[in-house]
């Protein structure tokens, strides 16, 4: 009888066990949804030495462990004074998009590096304060100028994300991100060539390169 007994206790003692090791195994995985809230500091300094005065803010949700989605918003004012031209331009920026976190801290996965991209757009007016004239037949100067009034325009440019967080102290983290920029297209001024555009820059060439240098804090 003491056998049998034993035998049972042991039966029972296995079943409670196995009982224990599913509900372990059973515990679901932390899953990750901070937020974040940033403002950009680059812009606002180098706009103290620049003609490009503006700023920008972001917010960011974490829909996994290596994705966030993110949300841009500004305004900027910025000057083109080159070839004849003096432009002036003043406008809100929005931005939408999401990073990919390549490389991430043990400790704290907020911290590390990462890649994204982003679909920028902007409404903005446009004044000519002066453009050189030039000759329709000949094509030349002729060293007189124009103007044109205050107009509506919008514009729309791709960005590839490439940027870095760390955490500086409790909840709040240091940012720093270049976007290179491709122009696509937008409202033109008579046919007229955009020269600056806010939150994407002059446009001189295919691409630009806006910088984010800022901070940022862990709300969740």
């Amino acid at each position: 009888m003491l056998a049998i007994n034993f035998a049972n206790a042991q039966e029972k003692l296995e079943k409670t066990d196995s009982s224990k090791i599913t509900v372990t195994d059973s515990i679901p995985k932390k899953k990750y949804h901070d937020i974040f809230i940033g403002v950009d500091l680059f812009n606002p300094i180098i706009g103290t030495f620049k003609d490009k005065k503006g700023f920008n803010t972001f917010l960011s949700y974490q829909i996994n462990n290596k994705w966030h989605l993110i949300a841009e918003a500004g305004y900027e004012k910025n000057i083109f004074n080159e070839i004849n031209w003096n432009v002036d331009v003043d406008g809100f920026t929005g931005k939408i998009g999401a990073n990919w976190f390549i490389t991430q801290d043990v400790e704290n996965h907020s911290n590390g590096i990462y890649i994204g991209g982003r679909i920028a757009y902007t409404k903005y007016n446009q004044t000519v304060n002066s453009y050189p004239i030039r000759d329709l037949q000949s094509n030349e100067l002729t060293g007189e100028t124009g103007s044109r009034p205050k107009i509506s325009l919008d514009a729309f440019w791709l960005e590839v994300v490439l940027g870095a967080r760390v955490e500086i102290f409790k909840g709040f983290y240091g940012e720093m991100s270049l976007h290179p920029a491709a122009y696509l297209g937008g409202k033109k001024d008579d046919n007229i060539d955009p020269l600056v555009i806010p939150g994407y820059g002059k446009t001189n060439g295919p691409f630009n390169l806006p910088v984010f240098w800022g901070i940022s804090y862990k709300i969740k």
